[in-house]
């Protein structure tokens, strides 16, 4: 195994979930041991996501104690014997959640057969970091080199996490209104948090005419703090009566191409989809403690496209990165220390909270 790192101690500090719906309890845990195929990971920041918060409340079922957080930035310091391309110690990297694909099964296989290789996103046997498998709120973490992904140098580790998963939440769902979607048309992101100000900087990025829409005025002032050049072409209260009719006014009458919903509200999508028009496409990417409630006819006289993501494959994130890089896009983000983690829940609940909250687990 190739490795500059040894320490004089083989424990690390992590926080971890001992009981559901209790804060995370900081403890120390063994570093993990770096296999043949995998990375070893010094995390220096790691994000907190909205699922998070979902798996501390119980609603994935997961296996006690666990490290939480599936939005990891690091550095290589450990990189396994059998492991292929291009890692090496001291690289500066991300880590996206899903790992380890069998090959096997029948996710595999059919992956396999209509893409040529396996994703680890649709493997049955697959480890989720900070789900079902420990994750990023600790010193070290182990990668799987098919979803590890190098930062740019431009990207500090704070912005690199969240890019994990609502960056390529964000531009997964982007990439699912093509090919129906054109350059230069008209689309929305609905619901302006940490995952849809990302959504407009790479809408903007990828040449679409962009509205924000959100009905709370914190959503839609963080839609105005991004670059000049990435700002949305108009900004839509979407609790507002004139709401319709300044979309309608926009899309000359069209209805929007395509929308990307940033939000679990069963009304916010029910509403989202009768925006668009005749053949729009609509990718939300909540998820909703109850199902979905879509007007049949609607979707069905508009001959509407709802497309499922599921956050975005590794060479997509690879893509996303160029994109961040060239245009500078990044997220409002929040950060605080390791040891004020079990307060974290706090941070990311209070209504002041914008944008992605990041823990600095380590400092350069």
């Amino acid at each position: 195994m190739q490795s500059v790192h040894s320490m004089t101690s083989q424990q690390m500090r992590a926080a971890q979930i001992v009981e559901f719906n209790k804060p995370y309890h900081l403890c120390e845990r063994p570093v993990p041991e770096c296999g043949d195929h995998d990375l070893l990971i010094q995390v220096y920041a790691a994000g907190f996501c909205h699922s998070d918060l979902q798996v501390l409340q119980g609603q994935f079922v997961a296996n006690l104690p666990l490290i939480p957080s599936h939005e990891p930035a690091g550095k290589v310091v450990a990189v396994g014997t059998r492991v292929k391309g291009s890692f090496n110690i001291g690289d500066r990297v991300g880590v996206l959640n899903y790992k380890n694909a069998c090959g096997e099964c029948t996710g595999c296989r059919q992956h396999f057969r209509r893409a040529g290789r396996t994703d680890p996103r649709f493997c049955k046997e697959r480890t989720t970091a900070g789900f079902k498998n420990d994750g990023a709120f600790a010193q070290f973490m182990l990668a799987d080199p098919a979803t590890t992904v190098h930062l740019p140098e431009k990207v500090s580790f704070e912005q690199g996490a969240p890019l994990m998963c609502a960056g390529a939440t964000a531009w997964g769902a982007l990439q699912k209104l093509k090919p129906d979607v054109k350059p230069g048309e008209a689309i929305a992101i609905v619901g302006i948090g940490g995952l849809g100000q990302l959504g407009i900087q790479f809408a903007k990025a990828m040449g679409y005419r962009t509205v924000a829409i959100d009905n709370r005025s914190e959503g839609r002032q963080l839609a105005m703090d991004v670059s000049a050049n990435l700002k949305p072409d108009l900004i839509v209260d979407s609790a507002a009566a004139e709401a319709d009719e300044k979309i309608l006014h926009f899309t000359s009458g069209e209805g929007l191409a395509g929308v990307v919903v940033c939000t679990d509200s069963i009304e916010a999508n029910a509403w989202s989809l009768r925006q668009l028009g005749n053949g729009g496409v609509m990718v939300p990417v909540g998820l909703p403690k109850t199902r979905w409630q879509f007007d049949s006819e609607v979707m069905v006289f508009g001959e509407l496209t709802i497309r499922g993501v599921y956050v975005a494959s590794t060479e997509q994130v690879e893509d996303m990165l160029k994109v961040v890089a060239e245009h500078d896009i990044s997220s409002h983000i929040t950060t605080v220390e390791f040891d004020e983690i079990p307060g974290v829940v706090e941070r990311y609940t209070d209504k002041s909270m914008k944008g992605r909250l990041v823990v600095q687990v380590a400092h350069e």
